[in-house]
């Protein structure tokens, strides 16, 4: 621990925000109707304080984020205490005054003066000449008030170069052949390297933080000969894409890399013939099959130095929102938000990808299941954040738009999840043209034109479409 601030706060700290930030809703609340100094202010203030107490008894000090829409405790995203306190999160957000710490050696007459910073909205902090000035004005050195802005970064995701979309292949191919390592180590009971494991899911991160959307472009790749394997590299991606999305915590990014990479492993164990066959199993086959969640956890427990975030991920992944996935857990307990993660991942990539007993669905289709199952199978805030990270329309979905053209998706859109960036290389006709890219999210130039003479209009996505028939290799416009 340096200067009251650790480097990750425990559970039982992390379980006592909730606390705070009701205490800290209900003072800004009452400071919003009335004036400094009311008993009710006094009385919203003090109960802060008690909650503040235990952290500062412990020597640490309370680092609070309000940003887009989130609400973030030192480097942790709080999501369900983002959609409870979803007004409050909104409100400090906008205000300017998003970044609040409250340090050790607060008294409660500091607090006061500092509540009406934490209440105003932005107007009033702007006329005050800012939250700096403003917080210095009001005498709260150990409340510590920020304005936190989102920072332009290069994101090479929109101008992607050789060298991350090479390093992205890289990353991809390497997990592959981990993945065939494994696989013949699990068959013939030999120990598996917990470093190399280490060292590919460090090569995932690096890729998904540098350039995610190089990365996702490749989640897309299936094998139907080897599924299993470029299933757990697309889970593996497309989880710590979406787990970049809540952090950019190296510790936890890694462990979901690692869980997530290895979370079918206990499918090593099961016999090829049970996992390939097209027909319906029988009872004693679906049991074997259900027990690998179980299985993977006990041999990625023997693996020495895994971390046991990483363990968990494979234990429940398939336990579901509302626990009634498998393996039952006695007493019920919620999944890790990272087995979450990982749960969505799984079954996108898996709905996405042909297979001896069903047939692949479209992306959009996946996407619609997703949102069907959000609240049951599936943590609704995550299945959200999902959607929002790879669009309705995923990077690789095949797409008639429109105008009658067909291309190829290879950039989701921050704005509007139904207006990717498309890669045309057919025309209305079906006759393949010099490709061609088209952002649906602008409102202008090559995302709006003239079809026939029929006039300005802007291109959609009418449909997602079947590659199969087309007669082209996708990977051929990416």
């Amino acid at each position: 621990m340096t200067d009251g601030m650790p480097s990750a706060f425990s559970k039982t700290q992390v379980g006592r925000v909730r606390d705070i930030l009701a205490h800290l809703s209900g003072a800004c609340r009452a400071q919003t109707f009335y004036p400094v100094g009311h008993p009710a202010v006094r009385e919203s203030a003090a109960g802060l304080m008690r909650a503040l107490a235990p952290f500062h008894a412990e020597g640490a000090d309370v680092p609070l984020t309000f940003f887009e829409n989130e609400v973030l405790f030192g480097q942790q995203v709080l999501l369900e205490e983002s959609m409870l306190f979803d007004q409050m999160v909104r409100d400090m957000s906008a205000s300017g005054a998003n970044s609040v710490t409250f340090t050790r050696g607060l008294t409660v007459a500091e607090l006061e003066r500092a509540l009406p910073l934490l209440a105003a909205d932005s107007h009033l902090i702007e006329a005050a000449g800012g939250v700096e000035k403003a917080a210095h004005a009001a005498n709260i050195p150990h409340v510590i008030i920020a304005s936190v802005k989102a920072v332009e970064r290069e994101e090479r995701a929109l101008d992607v170069d050789f060298d991350t979309t090479a390093a992205a292949k890289e990353a991809y191919s390497g997990a592959l052949d981990l993945l065939r390592e494994l696989d013949r180590a699990v068959r013939s009971d030999r120990a598996i390297s917990t470093e190399r494991v280490r060292g590919v899911v460090h090569g995932l991160v690096d890729s998904v933080v540098t350039n995610r959307y190089a990365l996702l472009e490749l989640a897309g790749l299936k094998d139907y000969d080897e599924y299993t394997f470029f299933h757990s590299v697309n889970v593996a991606i497309l989880s710590l894409a979406l787990g970049s999305t809540l952090t950019t915590d190296a510790r936890f990014l890694n462990s979901l890399g690692v869980g997530s990479l290895l979370h079918d492993i206990g499918k090593m164990g099961v016999d090829t013939s049970i996992l390939n066959k097209p027909g319906t199993l029988t009872v004693a086959e679906w049991e074997s099959v259900r027990l690998h969640p179980l299985h993977g956890a006990e041999v990625a427990s023997v693996m020495p130095g895994l971390d046991r975030a990483s363990i968990v991920i494979i234990l429940e992944h398939h336990m579901r929102y509302d626990l009634d996935g498998y393996p039952r857990r006695r007493p019920r307990r919620r999944q890790n938000i990272s087995s979450r993660v990982v749960a969505i991942a799984d079954a996108y990539d898996a709905m996405t990808s042909k297979r001896s007993y069903s047939v692949a669905r479209l992306q959009n289709e996946a996407m619609e299941v997703l949102a069907k199952n959000a609240g049951t199978a599936f943590d609704a805030t995550l299945v959200r954040g999902f959607v929002q990270m790879l669009g309705v329309y995923p990077p690789r979905s095949v797409v008639r738009l429109s105008t009658g053209e067909v291309g190829v998706v290879v950039r989701p859109s921050v704005l509007d999840v139904l207006a990717p960036t498309v890669r045309v290389f057919a025309d209305a006709s079906g006759a393949l043209v010099a490709p061609r890219d088209i952002d649906l999210s602008e409102g202008a130039g090559d995302a709006r034109v003239t079809a026939e003479g029929a006039g300005d209009a802007r291109v959609t996505v009418a449909a997602c479409i079947d590659p199969v028939g087309l007669n082209v290799d996708v990977g051929d416009y990416l």
